[in-house]
């Protein structure tokens, strides 16, 4: 049987032994989050109905609220009733204090009574207003409608309240609405959103207002035309303060309210300050639509962070974490011979994966020590053809050997990929001139060279340096250097230009290219593809040198590297 799973293996199907604890996995783990998965969805639902239960007694809350404050305006209508019209202030404002309404009736502004007359005939409200507050106070605002219906009284006294004696609020549309409404069918009719007159204070809020009409019939009208009394008993309301009473009323209802009215539902009554967060917290809303004295308002409701925590459930949670640790623990039991197999598979490649990339490192290092070491026999070479003495050689060339040394170091620290080009030059100066940096200057972008042309500006800047040393420049206390260079053009056709530019001394040109000459050449033209030109003035010797440095498009590897990419995709 071992024999044909293992020929079963070697024609490219699966071990069984290798799908096995793949399949307790799934097996486990697709049973265990089934359940966790049922789990939540029966917790959803039930969320979900609690949330209902909740938004509902928000709702009960406001249309019982409402019924309490067409309650009060019905006592006070019988309170009317019951003097035959014939109410003073001190008697009202009596009444208005023993119903508590800023104790017990939070949100309503007040109550009061608005008398209708015929426009022209403003003069009987206004007697009403002087008699009851001892104030001039006229009618307002001007209106073009037939009649007025003026705020004559208005309980508890205070500010605001005192802000709307004399508003005529039959001149507003919203208000004339209702109160025509009211009138028609004598029942409390609710307005539409406005802003009460009472808002005298920068922190406005949208109000309503709640009309019950009374009406005197008896007796022959007056001389000017109007009944012997007739108007609205009214209730003013701040709709943001009376969502917070009720709110605040016994439990807190954990559920952020946005409410407006249907017919205009751009101005809100009240917005909970956590609405927005509640929206996109929760993916639950409940909308309902509630009849307030023939208003439809409409209440969108989300649940409120509170309510959320409260009923959070962690059992699906946990119960998918267990079925899942329980399939991990099945499986790995199942996967350890495996394991042990595959790894000592894993240690024989990388084993062989380490001899190769050693390999090509080696064939590496010997290439590079193959070129230095020609380099090096072609500069003894013409070192030693071009010295007058065992002294001059020895010091020529131990100074050029210091130059590749030092391209060697900056390269080094790279990893061999890029070298700076301040940081070779301020070297290669340092080494010829010593510490006294006041006497050059190097500016100039950030630029970096690949190893070729490190080696080969670290040999062209030695020779440079030792030609202003001793024949140029830098041979007097005055003399002074500057090397800048810069960028020409971008992309692949990206060039680097450096200036050499000494001065102090003039220069003469020479009547035969040196060795030093031939071979800043060799590295800036033969090497580098390059160009470099020098001018020889009374003030100093300068000299140009250009040549391709493209942009990086990527991160670059060493050769090693590379090699190694190429076999790989040749395999």
């Amino acid at each position: 049987m071992r024999k044909i799973f293992d020929r079963v293996g070697a024609v490219g199907f699966p071990s069984p032994n290798r799908l096995l604890p793949a399949l307790v996995f799934v097996v486990v783990a697709a049973i265990g989050l089934g359940m966790s998965f049922s789990i939540y969805r029966a917790s959803e639902v039930e969320r979900r109905a609690k949330f209902e239960m909740v938004a509902g007694d928000a709702v009960d809350r406001i249309v019982s609220r409402f019924y309490q404050h067409m309650s009060l305006l019905e006592a006070t209508k019988a309170f009317f009733e019951a003097t035959d019209g014939m109410v003073d202030r001190e008697a009202f404002r009596t009444y208005v204090e023993g119903l508590d309404t800023e104790g017990r009736y939070d949100g309503i502004q007040g109550i009061g009574f608005a008398r209708m007359v015929y426009a022209g005939n403003e003069a009987k409200a206004e007697d009403m207003i002087a008699r009851f507050y001892s104030d001039d106070i006229a009618i307002w605002p001007e209106t073009d409608q037939d009649y007025r219906a003026a705020i004559v009284l208005l309980e508890p006294e205070d500010e605001r309240n005192r802000a709307a004696i004399g508003f005529d609020m039959y001149s507003e549309p919203v208000r004339r609405e209702a109160m025509a409404d009211s009138f028609a069918t004598d029942t409390p009719r609710a307005s539409g959103p406005v802003e009460l007159v009472q808002e005298i204070t920068a922190q406005k809020q949208a109000g309503f207002l709640l009309y019950l009409p009374f009406k005197m019939d008896e007796g022959p009208n007056s001389a000017d035309g109007n009944l012997p009394l007739s108007g609205f008993i009214y209730a003013p309301f701040r709709a943001g303060d009376l969502y917070q009473a009720v709110m605040d009323d016994g439990p807190t209802v954990p559920v952020a309210i946005e409410a407006y009215d249907k017919e205009a539902p751009g101005t809100p009554l009240f917005r909970s300050s956590t609405f927005d967060a509640a929206l996109e917290r929760s993916d639950l809303e409940v909308t309902r639509e509630v009849d307030i004295a023939g208003r439809t308002w409409v209440l969108e409701m989300a649940p409120s962070a509170a309510f959320e925590k409260a009923e959070f459930d962690i059992t699906p949670f946990v119960v998918g974490s267990v079925a899942l640790l329980l399939a991990v623990a099945l499986a790995l039991a199942a996967q350890w011979q495996i394991k042990a197999l595959a790894a000592a598979r894993e240690v024989q490649r990388v084993t062989q994966k380490s001899l190769q990339e050693r390999e090509l490192m080696l064939q590496e290092m010997k290439h590079r020590i193959k070129n230095s070491i020609a380099r090096m026999l072609a500069i003894a070479r013409q070192t030693a053809y071009h010295a007058e003495s065992l002294d001059q050689f020895m010091e020529s060339y131990a100074a050029r050997l210091q130059a590749m040394s030092t391209a060697q170091d900056v390269l080094t620290r790279s990893r061999w990929q890029r070298a700076d080009l301040r940081e070779l030059l301020s070297k290669e100066l340092e080494q010829v001139f010593g510490d006294a940096d006041a006497h050059y200057e190097v500016s100039g972008p950030a630029a970096e060279l690949d190893e070729k042309a490190t080696q080969a500006f670290s040999l062209t800047f030695h020779e440079l340096a030792t030609n202003a040393l001793k024949y140029g420049g830098m041979a007097n206390d005055g003399g002074k250097l500057n090397v800048t260079w810069t960028y020409e053009g971008t992309g692949a056709a990206r060039k680097l230009r450096l200036l050499w530019q000494e001065g102090g001394a003039r220069v003469a040109k020479p009547e035969r290219k040196g060795f030093g000459t031939r071979l800043i050449d060799a590295n800036i033209i033969g090497e580098l593809q390059g160009t470099i030109e020098r001018h020889y003035r009374e003030d100093g010797l300068t000299v140009e040198i250009a040549f391709p440095n493209p942009a990086e498009t990527g991160e670059r590897r060493p050769r090693w590297r590379r090699r190694r990419a190429r076999k790989s995709a040749d395999r």
